[in-house]
């Protein structure tokens, strides 16, 4: 997805949102939206979270700050046309993500990414168990110099990964020692409140050859 797509699909800028607004963005119904909000109330502070507008005929507004919609919507169930690559899109878009990053091991063929993929999710499931809800996306794309492939992978867990420093372990596996004239992998923690979910989006570009959710 370049970006003007995303700017389509996602304005990093806007900061209110009504029900209409979000369940557009998180493709889910206004009864859903009402319902979350509902068992989020402590989220829902008036001045700082909520804002209670009153047009001309008296009737109240209710418009939800940006910074709580990750809280409340990020984590939901896969969409039943996930297949559909605009519904992955958007889903992946705008799912909650603990962890974003990128590999690029050396000379690595698509099908020799795949693999690698799968062995780090199922390293992490080694780990923290079944009941962690790991969940790993990834999407590849060919290099731009060479015929290679490289990928840009987000993660997400119910419970949390506190050992950064076994994810790093993994990924120096999967694509080799950083050295100072390479960087083979690249981790950090998502930074919701400063990138909302331009990161997200920016995993999941047009140039995409291949994708998949793990989890």
């Amino acid at each position: 997805m370049d970006n003007n797509e995303e700017k389509k699909r996602y304005d990093r800028n806007k900061e209110w949102y009504n029900i209409k607004e979000i369940g557009s963005l998180f493709q889910i119904t206004n009864t859903i939206c009402k319902k979350r909000l509902g068992l989020n109330k402590s989220l829902l502070i008036v001045g700082e979270t909520l804002k209670l507008l009153k047009s001309k005929r008296g009737k109240k507004t209710h418009l939800y700050n940006y910074s709580i919609l990750n809280e409340i919507f990020g984590v939901r169930n896969k969409p039943k046309d996930i297949k559909k690559r605009s519904v992955r899109v958007n889903f992946i878009g705008t799912s909650k993500w603990d962890y974003v990053g990128f590999i690029t091991p050396q000379r690595s063929t698509l099908m020799d990414l795949k693999h690698k993929v799968r062995y780090l999710y199922d390293q992490l499931i080694l780990k923290y168990g079944k009941k962690s809800g790991v969940k790993l996306f990834y999407s590849i794309e060919p290099n731009p110099n060479d015929k290679y492939y490289h990928c840009h992978f987000l993660i997400y867990s119910k419970i949390k990964m506190e050992e950064l420093f076994h994810l790093k372990n993994l990924l120096e596996i999967i694509g080799g020692d950083k050295t100072k004239d390479e960087t083979p992998y690249i981790i950090r923690q998502y930074d919701y409140l400063n990138f909302r979910y331009t990161g997200s989006f920016y995993s999941f570009k047009e140039t995409s050859v291949f994708d998949g959710l793990l989890g």
